[in-house]
């Protein structure tokens, strides 16, 4: 029999049982489909958190220097001769301060339900600088502590889409609301290098007992820079010669080396996950074996019939090994559609896409094939041996 020949009469076989054939396949399925889903989602959270954490859509990376004085007094840790220094490095190319001692400072909020980062600059007089629409803060707002507040159109648009929307609107900054009462240019700037993209009176920001973050550097690299090896070069550097060396420390948090080690983790609990859900397929293996086994004892007539017409023991052992790679291939390629499924399913959920790739392709496949190959094996032989005698009498 040709190759072609064999997987035609397996085809045939198959399907001329389809409720058996179907029912030992849901094993399979649900096996391959549990594999899918968990390494979709694992893979898709791993690359989401390294976009955050690692690189924005240029492909910069960012990382943050900050300045901890040995006292309680509140000192600006970079002047603009550490930040000239710095910028003269090659691979920096934008270094953002926020500095108490310049009052603006880095705060956590959220605007419109979504969570942001935002250098608040905490005003003291009356400020119109910058605005594009709406009004800037009066200076009755300053000295009534009114909860307004100014933001830059990116921020806005993150929130409201719109400049027109965001305005009497409103936006938390740690943990106190603000109605934001003018929108102001995305490059707001003060002095050379203190970037702002939200203003609101500095006494009603202190009352709300806020924690700041103060001294801080952020410093945005090329692309492609080891940015752990150069962010601690430019802190050892400050450390030796920086304005306020001798009054404090600077400190550098390597999150390069904290999400090696998140992603290692992230890596073992999904592989855990997978070798469990794995177990499913172990069980469906053996009811791959348990039918194909029920088929050669069905079949017992039809096997003497193709020796008797000069079939060979390997042609007979490599139909049923057909039947059982294409019944446990066909759930694997079912199983792998309604993996993608669920997954894609449960990301439009979560704050990240499931990632599919073709690794998890060939994995489903080779699974399948695999699976079928080794449980089909023993009946294949158990058919191929039957001696021709033995079936005629």
């Amino acid at each position: 029999m040709q190759v072609r020949e064999l997987i035609v009469s397996s085809f045939r076989s198959l399907i001329s049982n389809k409720r058996r054939s179907i029912l030992t396949m849901i094993g399979i399925i649900i096996g391959i489909a549990s594999v899918i889903t968990i390494l979709s989602l694992g893979d898709g959270a791993r690359i989401e958190m390294l976009k955050n954490l690692q690189a924005d859509s240029s492909g910069q990376q960012s990382t943050e220097i900050t300045f901890s004085p040995s006292n309680d007094a509140k000192v600006s840790g970079f002047n603009n001769d550490d930040l000239a220094r710095i910028r003269a490095n090659a691979k920096v190319s934008k270094v953002t301060v926020q500095s108490d001692d310049h009052g603006i400072l880095s705060s956590e909020g959220t605007i419109n339900g979504k969570s942001l980062t935002a250098s608040v600059y905490l005003a003291t007089t009356a400020n119109d600088s910058e605005i594009i629409t709406g009004h800037g803060l009066k200076a009755t707002d300053i000295s009534m502590d009114n909860p307004v507040a100014l933001v830059s159109q990116s921020i806005a648009k993150k929130g409201y889409r719109t400049n027109r929307n965001a305005l009497n609107s409103g936006i938390e900054i740690n943990g106190t609301m603000y109605t934001i009462v003018g929108i102001i240019n995305n490059n707001a700037v003060k002095g050379e290098f203190y970037n702002y993209d939200v203003v609101v009176p500095r006494h009603m920001f202190e009352n709300s007992n806020a924690t700041v973050n103060a001294n801080t550097l952020k410093l945005t690299f090329v692309s492609g820079t080891n940015i752990s090896k150069a962010t601690t070069d430019i802190k050892d550097q400050l450390n030796k010669i920086g304005s306020q060396h001798a009054s404090g420390s600077y400190e550098f948090f390597d999150t390069a080396a904290m999400l090696k080690g998140i992603t290692a983790v992230i890596k073992g609990i999904t592989y855990f996950i997978v070798a469990v859900a794995s177990i499913s397929l172990f069980i469906a293996g053996i009811g791959v074996m348990n039918m194909m086994y029920i088929a050669v004892s069905e079949r017992t007539q039809e096997i003497g019939i193709r020796m008797a017409v000069g079939a060979s023991q390997k042609q007979i052992l490599w139909q049923f090994l057909i039947e059982a790679v294409m019944l446990t291939l066909s759930g694997g390629m079912i199983g792998y559609l309604a993996g993608l499924g669920v997954a894609m399913g449960i990301s439009a959920f979560l704050p990240f896409k499931a990632s599919v790739s073709l690794s998890t392709f060939l994995l489903a496949f080779g699974t399948s094939t695999v699976v079928g190959l080794v449980f089909g094996i023993l009946p294949a032989k158990t058919a191929s041996n039957k001696n021709l005698i033995d079936i005629l009498r």
